[in-house]
This record gives structure tokens, sequence and C-alpha cells, in this order.
């Protein structure tokens, strides 16, 4: 059976009611369950609702009162959300899902979290230029590590979800994404990728350790992108540039065994399901050993495009799931979420979500319905 999942923000379940919503979802739409977000990187989001703010603006952070015992072995604190420094609504909805045979996962952003990498520049992510990243903290930090799994813990000890969704596990210097690359844009994979790897002083410290010379990867990707603003060759890939320079392709293979690393270890401590969300349409996932790696796990994959549900299929995961956007079930050819769920069933997908819930008009719950049901019969055995 194919399960499905609604997607949603902890505040637009509050602002319509609580009760509201999870009657909705379980009596009028059927999915199988809610993936809410408890721990979310800052948000400006659009709600179609009837709900106020239609606009509404968060620097992020978590969604929920964390209790301090579970942090006790790091500096990195957690940050809650403006918005949730005076309710605990994760409570509210964990227990109404229960109440309803909802299966309840909660979603958390692991390098992105609002607030943390301002809050602690010493352990965000620093690209090759030493400039340390405003979005991200790097996972190969132990305090950032220890900070994970003690969130883990504390979402799993108080509010016992069915899975926890990790987003954002990725160790790179996220504002490589909003780079203006001048005469270079068709290269935007290449040295996007480059401009995106950490070299902030756990990576270097740890590669050191593990026999990389961390200096002259170093000295390499500099070389790469600065030579290529004056270079005429068109030619050059992430691929080649790593060919060439061996100690900056150990560097990334290095940096991608620290987060499969961590996955274990966070795999490894929770009694429930962990599940690592990955977007493969952003061009660094794609070309980055460093970003993106494989990992013997069950794998959430967005897919915006009825056609890469094939080529999002993962070999390497123990299961996959896919997570499709709001705009499958609106307006015209609604009909594209049957469609997308069927073939999902069909080919070994084992879940999808579909986001998210503030992004739903009420039009869109009868596709959500029909796509619901008509999965649950076409899927693979």
């Amino acid at each position: 059976m194919l399960k499905s999942f609604i997607i949603a923000y902890p505040w637009d379940l509050v602002d319509e009611g609580v009760d509201t919503v999870l009657d909705r979802l379980h009596g009028e739409i059927g999915v199988s369950g809610l993936s809410v977000w408890a721990s979310v990187p800052p948000v400006t989001q659009l709600r179609l609702r009837d709900v106020e703010p239609r606009i509404l603006r968060t620097r992020g952070g978590l969604c929920f009162q964390p209790s301090d015992n579970f942090y006790a072995d790091t500096r990195a604190k957690p940050i809650v959300s403006e918005w949730a420094k005076t309710q605990n609504p994760l409570h509210v909805i964990a227990a109404g899902c229960a109440e309803r045979g909802l299966e309840l996962r909660l979603r958390v952003s692991a390098a992105a979290t609002g607030r943390l990498a301002t809050e602690y520049p010493e352990m965000a992510c620093k690209n090759i230029f030493g400039d340390a990243s405003k979005m991200g903290v790097c996972l190969a930090n132990p305090d950032v590590q220890a900070y994970l799994c003690g969130l883990a813990g504390d979402l799993l000890t108080h509010y016992k979800p069915a899975g926890l969704v990790v987003t954002d596990f990725i160790i790179r210097w996220m504002e490589a994404l909003k780079l203006d690359l001048g005469s270079r844009p068709h290269h935007e994979p290449t040295y996007g990728a480059l401009l995106s790897l950490c070299f902030c002083e756990s990576c270097r410290q740890k590669a050191a350790e593990a026999g990389v010379a961390v200096d002259r990867a170093l000295d390499s990707a500099l070389e790469a992108v600065l030579g290529a603003f004056g270079a005429s060759d068109d030619d050059e890939t992430l691929g080649t540039i790593l060919a060439e320079h061996v100690e900056l392709g150990r560097y990334c293979v290095w940096s991608a065994g620290e987060v499969t690393s961590l996955l274990k270890r966070m795999t490894d401590a929770c009694d429930c399901e962990l599940l690592l969300h990955r977007n493969p349409g952003e061009s660094l996932w794609r070309q980055s050993p460093s970003i993106d790696c494989s990992v013997p796990a069950a794998v959430v994959t967005s897919v915006d495009d009825p056609g890469q549900l094939e080529g999002a299929l993962g070999k390497e995961a123990q299961r996959n799931e896919l997570s499709v956007p709001a705009s499958f079930a609106i307006g015209s050819d609604s009909g594209m979420l049957v469609r997308v769920l069927s073939r999902a069933g069909e080919i070994g997908y084992a879940g999808a979500e579909i986001d998210n819930y503030g992004l739903l008009p009420d039009a869109a719950f009868t596709p959500i319905k029909q796509a619901a049901r008509f999965a649950k019969r076409t899927t693979k055995v």
C-alpha cells in the first residue's frame, strides 16, 4: 500500500483549528497521515486557506518547547521560533493524530533551522574564501552533531512520531545557490558546487585527521573557481576538475562520508523511521559528492515534474518515497496527482507527501482523495 501524507506547518493547523484540519485529513480526504514541521528554516509563506495573516513570515526555529536535558552535551542550544514561544501545539497535534489513527511524522531541517548559523557563527559552514554562512551550520561540527541527536531524542520522547523526515542534511555553504556568477551562469552546476564546499575549522581538522591534504584541496578549489572566469574552455565539468585535482576529490569523498556517518548515527539512535529528504532538482545535489551522498536509508525525493518519477527512484535506498507540490492537485490538470501517485505505486514507491496544506484550496481535496484511494489499489506488491 502506498501511503499518502499532507505536509503542513503547525501554524496552519492552529490558525484554522487543529481538530478541524485533522478531521478533514482523516475523514474527508482519507490520507494516511500528517507530516508536520517541527524545526524550520526562515519561511515567507503564502496561505490560501481562510486564515490570517495570509502572508506569514518567520525567522525560523523550533516549533515546540524543547527540554534542556537533551542538549546538555552541545554548546548549540535550541532556538525557539517567535511563533512558538507562548504555545506548544505539537502536543495537541500529536494527540489528535493518535485519536484519529493518522500517522504522524515530524520534519526537521538539519543544517538550516532558523537563526542557528547566525547565533553560532563558529558552527556555520565556511566557503573556500572563509566566509561564514548565515543560512546553515556545518554537519561536521561536533556540537551540531550532538544538537541534532539531542533534537531527535527530544521529539521522539515527547511526541512519539512514526517517522522523522530530515531535510537540509548536507554540508554546504548554502549561499552558493544565490550567487551571481556573471559571465559563467551556464557553469553554475560546476562552480556553484565548488563554491558550496565547506572549509570550516571542523571540516579542515577532521579531513586532515583522515589523511586529506586540506590546504592542497582548498588551493585546487580556489584555482578552479577563479581560473574559470578568465578561461575560454567551456567543457570543464566538476568530474574533470575532481579527476585533475586528486586531493580536492578526496576532500569531497571525505565530506560525503562524514554526512553518511552522522545519518547512520541518528538512524541507530531513533526508535522510529528516519527518512532523508533529497531534492535532485538542485544542481548542487546532482553534482557534488560532498552533498549528494548515497546512503542505504529511507529516502523522500522531491519531484516537480511527472517525468522525473523513474529517475528519482533511488536504487541504493532501503525504501523510496516522493514529495510532490500542491500544484499537482490544483487547476485544470488536477488529475495529474492521481496519475503520479498511481504510477509511483506501480514502480515501487512506498509513500508520497504532498506539499503543503497551506497552499491547498478546497478544490484540491477531491483529487487528493482520489489519488490516495487509487494509489492504494495499484501499488506494486
